[in-house]
Protein backbone atom coordinates (compact mmCIF):
# COMPACT_ATOMS: atom_id res chain seq x y z
CA UNK A 1 0.00 0.00 0.00
CA UNK A 2 1.67 3.83 -1.12
CA UNK A 3 0.46 6.69 1.04
CA UNK A 4 1.55 10.20 -0.08
CA UNK A 5 1.39 13.10 1.92
CA UNK A 6 1.73 16.54 1.09
CA UNK A 7 0.33 20.23 2.90
CA UNK A 8 0.22 23.69 2.11
CA UNK A 9 -0.93 27.25 4.01
CA UNK A 10 -1.18 30.35 2.71
CA UNK A 11 1.64 29.32 -0.47
CA UNK A 12 3.90 27.98 1.79
CA UNK A 13 5.08 24.60 1.86
CA UNK A 14 4.93 22.48 4.90
CA UNK A 15 6.98 19.07 5.10
CA UNK A 16 7.00 16.26 8.03
CA UNK A 17 6.05 19.28 10.39
CA UNK A 18 3.60 19.44 13.61
CA UNK A 19 2.11 22.83 14.05
CA UNK A 20 0.45 23.50 16.85
CA UNK A 21 -1.86 26.42 15.52
CA UNK A 22 -2.64 27.14 11.81
CA UNK A 23 -0.77 30.17 10.37
CA UNK A 24 -2.90 33.20 8.92
CA UNK A 25 -3.79 34.87 6.13
CA UNK A 26 -1.61 37.70 5.01
CA UNK A 27 -1.28 40.65 7.37
CA UNK A 28 -3.72 43.59 7.74
CA UNK A 29 -1.73 46.26 9.76
CA UNK A 30 -3.12 50.34 9.64
CA UNK A 31 -0.53 53.04 8.50
CA UNK A 32 0.34 56.15 6.49
CA UNK A 33 -0.28 55.47 2.81
CA UNK A 34 -0.11 57.94 0.02
CA UNK A 35 -2.97 58.60 -2.32
CA UNK A 36 -2.95 56.30 -5.30
CA UNK A 37 -0.68 58.27 -8.31
CA UNK A 38 -1.69 58.35 -11.87
CA UNK A 39 -0.32 55.11 -13.27
CA UNK A 40 -0.62 53.46 -16.99
CA UNK A 41 -2.58 50.59 -17.16
CA UNK A 42 -3.55 48.29 -19.63
CA UNK A 43 -6.38 48.63 -21.99
CA UNK A 44 -9.71 47.36 -20.90
CA UNK A 45 -10.25 43.86 -22.98
CA UNK A 46 -13.00 44.29 -25.63
CA UNK A 47 -13.57 40.57 -25.83
CA UNK A 48 -12.58 37.77 -23.63
CA UNK A 49 -13.20 37.00 -19.95
CA UNK A 50 -11.92 40.29 -18.65
CA UNK A 51 -14.72 42.14 -20.67
CA UNK A 52 -17.43 41.73 -18.83
CA UNK A 53 -16.27 42.79 -15.30
CA UNK A 54 -18.93 45.14 -14.50
CA UNK A 55 -21.51 44.16 -16.97
CA UNK A 56 -24.73 42.90 -16.17
CA UNK A 57 -25.27 39.66 -16.38
CA UNK A 58 -27.43 40.07 -19.62
CA UNK A 59 -24.46 39.77 -21.59
CA UNK A 60 -22.73 37.07 -19.83
CA UNK A 61 -25.95 35.00 -20.59
CA UNK A 62 -26.23 35.95 -23.85
CA UNK A 63 -22.80 35.35 -24.81
CA UNK A 64 -22.42 31.96 -22.71
CA UNK A 65 -25.73 30.54 -21.82
CA UNK A 66 -27.14 29.59 -18.34
CA UNK A 67 -24.26 28.24 -15.56
CA UNK A 68 -23.69 24.39 -15.18
CA UNK A 69 -24.75 25.73 -11.46
CA UNK A 70 -24.50 28.91 -9.11
CA UNK A 71 -23.02 28.25 -5.46
CA UNK A 72 -22.48 31.72 -2.82
CA UNK A 73 -19.20 32.49 -2.29
CA UNK A 74 -17.69 33.87 1.33
CA UNK A 75 -17.20 37.41 0.10
CA UNK A 76 -21.33 38.03 -0.90
CA UNK A 77 -21.22 37.24 -4.35
CA UNK A 78 -22.53 34.15 -6.03
CA UNK A 79 -20.50 32.10 -8.30
CA UNK A 80 -21.65 31.35 -11.73
CA UNK A 81 -19.81 28.38 -12.86
CA UNK A 82 -19.40 27.07 -16.45
CA UNK A 83 -17.47 24.42 -17.41
CA UNK A 84 -17.79 23.26 -21.25
CA UNK A 85 -15.37 20.71 -22.32
CA UNK A 86 -11.69 22.45 -22.08
CA UNK A 87 -13.10 25.88 -21.04
CA UNK A 88 -13.36 26.50 -17.51
CA UNK A 89 -14.76 30.19 -15.78
CA UNK A 90 -16.31 31.04 -12.60
CA UNK A 91 -18.19 34.70 -12.87
CA UNK A 92 -18.69 36.38 -9.50
CA UNK A 93 -22.05 37.52 -9.45
CA UNK A 94 -23.52 40.50 -7.36
CA UNK A 95 -26.18 42.90 -7.55
CA UNK A 96 -26.35 41.80 -11.09
CA UNK A 97 -23.58 42.60 -12.05
CA UNK A 98 -19.98 40.59 -13.17
CA UNK A 99 -17.48 41.70 -10.19
CA UNK A 100 -14.88 39.05 -10.64
CA UNK A 101 -13.83 36.21 -12.85
CA UNK A 102 -11.35 33.21 -12.28
CA UNK A 103 -10.97 31.84 -15.98
CA UNK A 104 -8.35 28.44 -16.91
CA UNK A 105 -8.21 26.00 -19.96
CA UNK A 106 -9.44 26.95 -23.30
CA UNK A 107 -10.17 30.09 -22.39
CA UNK A 108 -9.87 33.87 -24.10
CA UNK A 109 -8.27 35.89 -21.40
CA UNK A 110 -7.15 39.29 -23.21
CA UNK A 111 -4.70 41.25 -22.47
CA UNK A 112 -3.58 38.14 -21.11
CA UNK A 113 -3.24 34.43 -23.37
CA UNK A 114 -3.06 31.42 -20.93
CA UNK A 115 -0.32 29.09 -21.41
CA UNK A 116 1.93 32.17 -22.75
CA UNK A 117 5.55 31.87 -21.27
CA UNK A 118 5.62 34.29 -17.71
CA UNK A 119 8.93 35.89 -19.51
CA UNK A 120 6.70 36.78 -22.12
CA UNK A 121 4.70 38.33 -19.78
CA UNK A 122 7.15 40.29 -18.10
CA UNK A 123 8.96 41.29 -20.78
CA UNK A 124 6.58 43.74 -22.26
CA UNK A 125 5.17 44.57 -18.57
CA UNK A 126 6.81 44.18 -15.20
CA UNK A 127 4.80 44.07 -12.14
CA UNK A 128 4.42 46.49 -9.66
CA UNK A 129 5.26 45.55 -6.01
CA UNK A 130 3.06 47.64 -4.79
CA UNK A 131 -0.68 48.38 -5.56
CA UNK A 132 -2.01 51.40 -3.85
CA UNK A 133 -6.42 51.40 -3.85
CA UNK A 134 -8.15 54.62 -3.51
CA UNK A 135 -11.77 54.37 -2.04
CA UNK A 136 -13.95 54.92 0.54
CA UNK A 137 -12.00 57.98 1.78
CA UNK A 138 -9.36 55.58 2.40
CA UNK A 139 -6.21 54.83 1.11
CA UNK A 140 -4.99 51.21 0.80
CA UNK A 141 -1.40 49.61 0.10
CA UNK A 142 -1.34 46.02 -0.79
CA UNK A 143 2.75 44.88 -0.82
CA UNK A 144 3.43 42.16 -3.30
CA UNK A 145 6.28 39.97 -1.61
CA UNK A 146 8.90 38.34 -3.95
CA UNK A 147 6.84 34.88 -4.08
CA UNK A 148 3.87 36.76 -4.63
CA UNK A 149 5.62 38.60 -8.16
CA UNK A 150 6.77 35.13 -9.42
CA UNK A 151 3.43 33.57 -8.69
CA UNK A 152 0.78 35.67 -8.57
CA UNK A 153 1.16 39.31 -9.38
CA UNK A 154 -1.64 41.73 -10.04
CA UNK A 155 -1.89 44.01 -13.30
CA UNK A 156 -4.19 46.91 -13.15
CA UNK A 157 -6.63 47.14 -16.21
CA UNK A 158 -8.33 50.25 -16.52
CA UNK A 159 -10.37 50.42 -13.06
CA UNK A 160 -10.23 46.99 -12.44
CA UNK A 161 -7.18 44.71 -11.42
CA UNK A 162 -5.86 41.03 -13.22
CA UNK A 163 -4.28 38.57 -10.75
CA UNK A 164 -1.60 36.09 -12.86
CA UNK A 165 -1.43 32.38 -11.74
CA UNK A 166 2.00 31.50 -12.67
CA UNK A 167 2.87 28.03 -13.42
CA UNK A 168 6.65 27.75 -11.68
CA UNK A 169 7.29 24.75 -13.09
CA UNK A 170 6.03 25.13 -16.63
CA UNK A 171 6.62 28.49 -16.67
CA UNK A 172 3.71 29.25 -17.85
CA UNK A 173 0.55 31.14 -17.42
CA UNK A 174 -2.10 28.91 -15.50
CA UNK A 175 -5.13 31.04 -15.03
CA UNK A 176 -6.51 34.38 -14.25
CA UNK A 177 -8.60 36.35 -12.08
CA UNK A 178 -10.09 39.44 -12.74
CA UNK A 179 -11.41 41.10 -10.36
CA UNK A 180 -12.82 44.67 -8.84
CA UNK A 181 -10.82 47.03 -6.22
CA UNK A 182 -14.27 46.17 -3.77
CA UNK A 183 -13.44 42.08 -4.27
CA UNK A 184 -9.24 42.92 -4.04
CA UNK A 185 -10.19 44.60 -0.95
CA UNK A 186 -12.67 41.72 0.54
CA UNK A 187 -10.35 39.26 -0.31
CA UNK A 188 -7.01 40.83 1.05
CA UNK A 189 -4.89 37.96 -1.02
CA UNK A 190 -1.31 40.22 -0.18
CA UNK A 191 -0.01 41.98 2.84
CA UNK A 192 -1.77 45.18 3.11
CA UNK A 193 -1.53 48.41 5.38
CA UNK A 194 -4.66 51.08 4.86
CA UNK A 195 -5.41 54.07 6.69
CA UNK A 196 -9.27 54.86 7.05
CA UNK A 197 -11.90 52.64 7.04
CA UNK A 198 -11.03 48.50 6.44
CA UNK A 199 -14.21 47.63 4.53
CA UNK A 200 -16.19 45.40 6.98
CA UNK A 201 -16.36 41.81 5.23
CA UNK A 202 -19.95 39.94 6.88
CA UNK A 203 -18.24 36.80 8.13
CA UNK A 204 -21.28 33.88 6.44
CA UNK A 205 -23.59 31.99 8.89
CA UNK A 206 -23.26 28.36 9.15
CA UNK A 207 -25.57 27.81 6.96
CA UNK A 208 -24.10 29.87 4.69
CA UNK A 209 -20.63 28.29 5.32
CA UNK A 210 -22.23 24.69 4.28
CA UNK A 211 -23.75 26.23 1.15
CA UNK A 212 -20.00 27.74 -0.01
CA UNK A 213 -18.01 24.92 1.13
CA UNK A 214 -20.03 22.55 -1.11
CA UNK A 215 -19.00 25.02 -4.08
CA UNK A 216 -15.24 25.03 -2.84
CA UNK A 217 -15.42 21.20 -2.81
CA UNK A 218 -16.97 20.63 -6.79
CA UNK A 219 -14.20 24.01 -7.71
CA UNK A 220 -11.44 22.05 -6.46
CA UNK A 221 -12.71 18.81 -8.09
CA UNK A 222 -12.84 20.36 -11.08
CA UNK A 223 -10.13 22.53 -11.40
CA UNK A 224 -7.84 19.79 -10.69
CA UNK A 225 -8.77 17.47 -13.23
CA UNK A 226 -8.73 20.70 -15.60
CA UNK A 227 -5.07 20.70 -14.95
CA UNK A 228 -4.60 16.96 -15.26
CA UNK A 229 -6.26 17.62 -18.69
CA UNK A 230 -3.61 20.40 -19.14
CA UNK A 231 -0.87 17.58 -18.78
CA UNK A 232 -2.63 14.80 -21.03
CA UNK A 233 -3.51 13.00 -17.94
CA UNK A 234 -6.98 10.97 -17.24
CA UNK A 235 -9.58 12.73 -15.34
CA UNK A 236 -10.38 11.48 -12.15
CA UNK A 237 -13.67 9.97 -10.63
CA UNK A 238 -15.43 11.55 -7.85
CA UNK A 239 -15.24 9.42 -4.76
CA UNK A 240 -17.73 10.15 -2.26
CA UNK A 241 -16.25 8.18 0.42
CA UNK A 242 -12.73 10.04 -0.23
CA UNK A 243 -14.92 13.32 -0.05
CA UNK A 244 -16.19 12.51 3.34
CA UNK A 245 -12.48 11.65 4.83
CA UNK A 246 -11.64 14.75 3.27
CA UNK A 247 -14.29 16.95 4.60
CA UNK A 248 -13.76 14.98 8.22
CA UNK A 249 -10.09 16.41 7.87
CA UNK A 250 -10.93 19.46 6.93
CA UNK A 251 -13.42 20.24 9.53
CA UNK A 252 -10.97 18.44 12.51
CA UNK A 253 -7.85 20.62 11.47
CA UNK A 254 -9.81 23.54 11.95
CA UNK A 255 -11.84 22.38 15.07
CA UNK A 256 -8.75 21.28 16.59
CA UNK A 257 -6.39 24.02 15.43
CA UNK A 258 -3.54 22.06 13.65
CA UNK A 259 -2.25 21.77 10.26
CA UNK A 260 -0.67 18.19 9.74
CA UNK A 261 -2.07 15.18 7.97
CA UNK A 262 -1.93 13.02 11.20
CA UNK A 263 -4.86 13.79 13.22
CA UNK A 264 -4.51 13.70 17.15
CA UNK A 265 -7.96 12.06 17.19
CA UNK A 266 -8.73 10.20 13.93
CA UNK A 267 -5.55 8.87 12.88
CA UNK A 268 -3.18 9.52 9.41
CA UNK A 269 -4.92 8.57 5.99
CA UNK A 270 -4.66 5.32 6.11
CA UNK A 271 -6.99 5.42 9.47
CA UNK A 272 -9.30 8.15 8.50
CA UNK A 273 -9.98 6.11 4.83
CA UNK A 274 -10.11 3.14 6.55
CA UNK A 275 -12.62 4.97 9.28
CA UNK A 276 -14.82 6.13 5.90
CA UNK A 277 -15.11 2.42 4.29
CA UNK A 278 -12.59 3.30 0.75
CA UNK A 279 -11.25 0.86 -0.43
CA UNK A 280 -8.04 0.96 -2.32
CA UNK A 281 -4.15 0.12 -3.34
CA UNK A 282 -2.66 3.16 -2.80
CA UNK A 283 -3.78 6.89 -1.84
CA UNK A 284 -2.21 10.61 -1.43
CA UNK A 285 -3.54 13.57 0.12
CA UNK A 286 -2.96 17.30 -0.04
CA UNK A 287 -4.20 19.85 2.78
CA UNK A 288 -4.45 23.39 2.63
CA UNK A 289 -5.51 26.33 4.54
CA UNK A 290 -6.07 30.23 4.64
CA UNK A 291 -6.48 30.67 0.48
CA UNK A 292 -9.07 33.26 -0.57
CA UNK A 293 -10.89 30.39 -2.52
CA UNK A 294 -10.88 26.55 -3.92
CA UNK A 295 -9.11 28.35 -7.17
CA UNK A 296 -6.17 30.37 -5.25
CA UNK A 297 -5.61 26.59 -3.20
CA UNK A 298 -5.00 24.63 -5.98
CA UNK A 299 -3.01 27.00 -7.86
CA UNK A 300 -1.33 27.37 -4.75
CA UNK A 301 -1.08 22.97 -4.62
CA UNK A 302 0.26 23.20 -8.51
CA UNK A 303 3.30 25.40 -7.37
CA UNK A 304 4.73 22.85 -4.84
CA UNK A 305 6.38 20.16 -5.89
CA UNK A 306 5.40 17.68 -3.50
CA UNK A 307 1.46 18.68 -3.69
CA UNK A 308 1.64 19.04 -7.62
CA UNK A 309 3.46 15.80 -7.84
CA UNK A 310 0.29 14.43 -5.94
CA UNK A 311 -2.10 16.07 -8.04
CA UNK A 312 -0.60 15.18 -11.65
CA UNK A 313 0.41 11.54 -10.35
CA UNK A 314 -0.55 9.01 -13.05
CA UNK A 315 -1.18 6.61 -10.15
CA UNK A 316 -4.37 7.42 -9.19
CA UNK A 317 -7.84 7.37 -10.49
CA UNK A 318 -9.98 8.93 -8.04
CA UNK A 319 -10.61 12.34 -5.91
CA UNK A 320 -12.18 13.34 -3.39
CA UNK A 321 -12.34 16.62 -1.98
CA UNK A 322 -13.18 18.32 1.39
CA UNK A 323 -13.35 21.70 2.42
CA UNK A 324 -14.53 23.51 5.72
CA UNK A 325 -14.27 27.52 6.38
CA UNK A 326 -10.74 27.89 4.71
CA UNK A 327 -9.44 24.45 5.08
CA UNK A 328 -8.89 22.60 1.68
CA UNK A 329 -8.01 18.56 1.83
CA UNK A 330 -7.96 16.58 -1.45
CA UNK A 331 -7.91 12.76 -0.77
CA UNK A 332 -6.53 10.61 -4.46
CA UNK A 333 -6.81 6.85 -4.28
CA UNK A 334 -6.63 4.43 -6.84
CA UNK A 335 -8.98 1.82 -6.83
Amino acid sequence: MIIMLAGIYTDKSKNGRKEETTPGPPPVNSGQVEPAKEMETEKIPESGAGSFIGESTEKLLTAYGPPVRKEPSAYGYDWWVYHTGNAYFLAGVENNRIVTIYATGNMDTEPFILGISSKEIFRSRYPETEIVVNANNSYYRFELSEEDLNLRPIVPIGNYYAQLYIDQFSGTLSAVRFLTKDVLLKMKPYELVYQGELPEVSSPGRSAWVHIERGNEQQIYEITNMMRSRYGLSLLKWNTGAAAAAKNHSKDMFASGYFDHESPQFGGLEDRLERANVMYHSSGENIAANYVDAAAAVEGWLNSKEHREIMLSESFSTLGTGAYRKHYTQNFTEE
